[in-house]
């Protein structure tokens, strides 16, 4: 069977499962109301949806290519330009391992030196999000200070927070007053996750976040993550429907919310393993599905996204190296346009290599052919721009 035929097999059981068991919307009824102004059913939270309605929503108004800005010009960077996919660092580990071996929780003075690393790699051109969880800053002014750092100590395009809708509009001002310029369609100065819960399932936050966001005119990365055989059928053509029914439904609302908003698409399905009841990362059935989610995204007409540098290593090893390196092979391979955990990525996502982190970096700039050389200084920041980022501080 050729792939095309494959990928219309996916899309029509995505649909099926759309049409007969739905999707569930919790905690927003905003959410809810827009579904039935559109036409659909709505049983308490769960919404059943038309898969060729919501394409057609999606592929009306969401843009081919997305701009994503830094507050140096010369620093964008255009996700789906067809010609190089743009890599971004670790998202979300609580803990470091440092280069004499120490694994500590993440701080602010740890993730202000990843900040620093990833705008000195010339192969990571957005300087990403949470790169570790600074344990020694007090929770709601995390969002505010990660912004701040990747604004102080780096000119590049970075990604935006979804810890709440009001951190999300805060880091969003501040980030645009930085950024200085007027928006224009197909452009945005952040890029957010907004992941769903599989099984068929988006929760309150990254609903009313992504909203928010949209109405912001910021982008959004919508992602299903799957773990094959517990939030996901086991099969790669089972989680490749059920993840693209998912993200169809969060892409359809970013443009039912404000037509035009800046969308990536991500589907990452992973296995499961019954043993040890931890996913497997670095497995190449991942490497498959990225694959094919990434024809599924261009089919639809959106960006996609990647996921590279994963492994299940528990120590920076030979393990950890050929396991993130096939991994951010197989995202260049597969074409897709934005690599998120490009670079630093251990122990199951629960740690932050530095060393792992460079060598990510270096490693990925061979594969582009691109020089290992540090990058000019970032410009210097407006004192008034630091006194409303104060301003804006939880007492």
């Amino acid at each position: 069977m050729a792939d095309d035929e494959l990928l219309v097999l996916i899309e029509q059981g995505a649909d099926r499962i759309l049409a007969e068991t739905g999707v569930r919307f919790e905690g927003d009824p905003e959410t809810l109301d827009m579904w039935r102004q559109h036409g659909a059913r709505v049983v308490e939270d769960r919404v059943y949806l038309d898969g060729e309605a919501l394409r057609a929503i999606i592929r009306s108004s969401a843009p081919p290519r997305v701009t994503l800005r830094g507050r140096n010009p010369q620093r964008d960077v255009t996700i789906g330009d067809g010609e190089r996919p743009v890599f971004a660092p670790v998202y979300g580990p609580p803990n470091v391992l440092l280069r004499d071996g120490q694994r500590q929780p993440g701080s602010l003075a740890h993730y202000t030196e990843l900040v620093r690393l990833a705008h000195e790699a010339s192969a990571l051109t957005c300087t990403g999000h949470m790169l570790c969880v600074m344990n020694d800053v007090p929770e709601a002014a995390r969002p505010l200070e990660m912004a701040w750092a990747h604004l102080a100590h780096s000119d590049k395009p970075f990604m935006g927070t979804v810890a709440s809708p009001t951190a999300a509009r805060d880091v969003i001002s501040l980030v645009s007053k930085a950024v200085g310029r007027a928006a224009q369609a197909g452009s945005c100065n952040l890029l957010h996750l907004i992941n769903s819960t599989p099984p068929l399932t988006f929760k309150e936050n990254p609903l009313k976040c992504l909203r928010t966001i949209a109405r912001c005119g910021e982008g959004a990365m919508v992602t299903s993550y799957m773990m094959m055989g517990a939030t996901s059928p086991v099969t790669v053509s089972g989680a490749l429907m059920q993840g693209y029914a998912e993200v169809m439904a969060g892409l359809a609302l970013a443009q039912l919310w404000s037509p035009g908003a800046p969308v990536v698409m991500g589907i990452y399905a992973l296995p499961f393993s019954m043993r040890s009841m931890l996913p497997v990362f670095g497995d190449p059935v991942a490497h498959m599905v990225q694959m094919f989610s990434v024809r599924l995204a261009r089919r639809l007409g959106v960006p996609a996204r990647g996921d590279g540098g994963v492994t299940s290593a528990k120590v920076d090893d030979g393990q950890a190296g050929y396991e993130g390196a096939s991994a951010n092979a197989a995202a260049i391979l597969s074409g897709a346009d934005f690599v998120l955990h490009s670079a630093g990525w251990l122990e199951l996502g629960r740690c932050t290599s530095f060393s792992k982190f460079e060598r990510d970096a270096a490693m990925i700039g061979a594969m582009l052919g691109l020089g290992a050389a540090v990058q000019a200084s970032p410009l210097m920041l407006d004192p008034a721009l630091q006194r409303e980022f104060q301003a804006l501080l939880p007492p």
